[in-house]
């Protein structure tokens, strides 16, 4: 495919050099060197230009271009240029990111003729609320064809348990993360203690498995501390107050504080601290807080406040994983990381590229691990055919019908409804892509 993408910042810079690999990028950002940098380590054409000037995209005219992405850090340049390329580029689908939440919940999208927007600081947001649901899990995703969640649960306490011992027709284990490695589980497979597993399924039936593997998370979450004011902690404390939660935000900048006062109209109490120091957790009482969720733009400041919440006897905390290398650390140290909402707009888009009317794609597992899921639509063509398994290695399929799991590992005859569920390591993503489409 021809892609076009408006900003060459980290999320520009990381999907040009994921997408350079299959497809034709032409890049375009005012920043010279940001420009030079990229042309060094990938294959893409570079253009220099303000992407909210007309002028920029003069040489795209007489070309046609499967999809505009538009990525930088401010949400009026990504909507007027995006404007701009409906308006003089022959372009298929026109993707965008936006900060603001307004635009979250308006019809601006429709309005502006665009396919998909992506919302960082909403979904890492939405990511983070979905643990008040889950306790004991690290992380929880959802998918639009079928109610069936995927869930991780780093094991605690737990010895000597095979992952069928867990399993039914309502859930199962799909992926591993063992001592930075992540792998797809085999039949017979023991499960360790201080596995992190993603186990697939539905919800209540999850629930009461998350509950016999970790023994130190909380059993519910009714009062959370957050760290820090800005637009993503903002995001998360609207979240939580959904859930009537007992809410704590604390934040070094005093303007921030008051923004985030009248943001929340005074239904969470907002700590104004210069210093984050041990005794706040005494002064304050955060040392009995369920959950504390550091939301720092730094990933080793948000690891130091976890530790420190740690050392006072939190039992969960949660850390904004803002760059990907730092991802297996915090794992190490038993904190959760959640994608921050610049890794979050890169997965969101790559799986808008990825996705269909009739199959979605998601990413888990810090991008190691991928799922596709393809729902048999009442006008489909393969109703009514025999199929065989994709069969490999790194490579789980399942068959959901009537709401039950089970493993598709021999020849089968579709019906209407029906869902085909592909896990796998990302290094097989385009094989499983090419399968299940064309199935």
């Amino acid at each position: 495919m021809d892609i076009i993408i408006a900003g060459a910042g980290r999320v520009g810079y990381r999907l040009a050099k994921t997408l350079s690999i299959k497809h034709n990028i032409f890049i375009i950002d005012k920043n010279i060197e940001a420009l030079n940098r990229l042309q060094e380590s990938i294959d893409i054409m570079a253009i220099f230009g303000d992407i909210e000037d007309p002028d920029t995209y003069k040489n795209f005219i007489d070309k046609k271009f499967d999809i505009f992405i538009a990525v930088t850090d401010s949400d009026e340049a990504n909507i007027l240029s995006t404007l701009i390329a409906d308006d003089i580029i022959d372009v298929n689908k026109k993707i965008i990111r936006l900060r603001n939440e307004y635009f979250a919940k308006s019809s601006i999208s429709q309005k502006l003729n665009i396919n998909d927007a992506v919302f960082p600081f909403v979904e890492a947001a939405k990511s983070i609320k979905s643990l008040l649901d889950f306790p004991k899990a690290n992380n929880v995703k959802d998918f639009i064809f079928t109610p069936f969640k995927l869930v991780s649960v780093q094991l605690k306490k737990v010895f000597e348990l095979k992952k069928e011992d867990i399993e039914n027709q309502k859930c199962v284990v799909v992926g591993i993360e063992r001592e930075k490695k992540f792998f797809i589980p085999k039949k017979g497979e023991i499960l360790k203690d201080n596995d992190l597993i993603y186990i697939f399924g539905e919800e209540n039936s999850i629930k009461n498995i998350c509950n016999t593997l970790n023994k130190e998370a909380p059993k519910e979450i009714k009062k959370v501390a957050i760290f820090g004011a800005k637009l993503l902690g903002l995001e998360i404390a609207k979240a939580f107050l959904e859930k009537n939660i007992q809410l704590k935000i604390i934040e070094k900048d005093p303007n921030l504080c008051k923004k985030a006062s009248l943001a929340l109209q005074d239904k969470a109490i907002v700590i104004n601290s210069r210093y984050v120091e041990h005794t706040l957790y005494e002064e304050e009482n955060i040392k009995n807080a369920d959950m504390i969720i550091a939301t720092s733009n730094e990933d080793e400041e948000n690891i130091i406040r976890c530790l420190e919440a740690k050392e006072y006897g939190v039992k969960k905390t949660v850390a904004v994983n803002n760059n990907i290398e730092f991802y297996n650390l915090m794992h190490k140290l038993s904190i959760i990381a959640v994608r921050g909402p610049k890794t979050s707009a890169y997965y969101s888009i790559l799986e808008k590229i990825g996705s269909s009317n009739i199959i979605t794609e998601k990413h888990f597992c810090g991008g190691r691990g991928t799922v596709f899921i393809r729902k048999i639509f009442p006008n489909s063509s393969i109703i009514g055919k025999s199929i065989k398994p994709y069969k490999r290695e790194d490579f789980i399929t399942f068959l959901i019908r009537d709401e039950k799991i089970r493993e598709f590992k021999d020849k089968i005859t579709i019906k209407e409804g029906d869902l085909i569920v592909i896990f796998l390591k990302t290094y097989l993503e385009e094989r499983a892509k090419k399968w299940i489409f064309n199935l």
